[in-house]
């Protein structure tokens, strides 16, 4: 199983790093979200799994488009 690391979008959790199978994403898109602890405007990448799981990252639509497509 091959994974891709992505920056988590979260804070708190053990490491800020996620690591995605590209095998089971379905679609990326972005979105504007809030950032709970600044309260500003930020810009995530959503990406969507087949078994309807959704990650966001803070890696840019472009980056994460890149590293799925990579071998």
């Amino acid at each position: 199983m091959a994974v891709k690391l992505f920056q988590n979008a979260f804070s708190g959790n053990a490491s800020s790093s996620i690591a995605i199978n590209p095998a089971h994403v379905m679609s990326v898109f972005e979105s504007n979200s809030i950032n709970p602890d600044t309260g500003e405007e930020e810009r995530l990448t959503n990406i969507f799994s087949v078994s309807g799981n959704t990650w966001q990252v803070k890696d840019s639509y472009l980056d994460v488009i890149a590293k799925l497509n990579e071998e």
